[in-house]
């Protein structure tokens, strides 16, 4: 049994971002390793012992995140977290605009406010991990101009309203194809 398990390997585990394992690890104050792994082909990984990515991981479950079994980047990329439009600051330059993806509105947004503190936003959709750079695309693909990095400036009505018709038309958390009969994902959940 392995001593220890890097960060990708839980974040792959739970079908999460890399980034969200960073700031639980940070806010439940857990104790990073660094260690040479296979996965890395050597180079050095942040890993948790695995008393602490056990910790790690039921924290997840107990807010309703379970490991996915035999999880892969695929299933990681069927997780819902959101995809946001944020305006940086209001009161000065009001159609200057954040664009992105979330797996926690709150954190996020606190984040961006420790350098523009007056940033809001101005909506939020439940969104697949898979789906963030083609909504991206829809959203900025006409009047605007990029600053950089995932920040435009541009008409912020026509944002709202690209984002809207973009995130009607794709399903919800809860469309999901019904299971062929011959399916062996069927076989499987009937044993659960």
């Amino acid at each position: 049994m392995p001593e220890f398990m890097t960060f990708w390997e839980i974040a792959d585990k739970l079908g999460v971002g890399i980034d969200t394992v960073r700031r639980t690890v940070r806010r439940l104050k857990l104790t990073i390793r660094k260690e040479r792994t296979a996965t890395s082909k050597g180079s050095i990984a942040y890993c948790l012992g695995i008393d602490d990515a056990n910790a790690l991981i039921s924290y997840f479950e107990t807010r309703g995140i379970s490991p996915l079994e035999g999880s892969t980047d695929e299933a990681g990329l069927q997780r819902f977290g959101y995809f946001y439009i944020i305006q940086l600051v209001p009161e000065a330059i009001p159609n200057r605009v954040k664009i992105g993806y979330t797996d926690n509105l709150e954190t996020r947004l606190s984040e961006h406010q420790t350098a523009a503190p007056t940033a809001k936003y101005l909506g939020h959709w439940r969104c697949k991990r898979a789906w963030d750079q083609a909504a991206m695309d829809c959203v900025t693909r006409e009047g605007c101009r990029l600053v950089m990095n995932e920040v435009y400036e541009g008409d912020v009505e026509g944002f709202l309203k690209r984002a809207e018709v973009f995130f009607n038309i794709m399903p919800k958390n809860s469309d999901r194809p019904e299971l062929s009969e011959h399916s062996p994902l069927k076989r499987k959940r009937q044993k659960l």
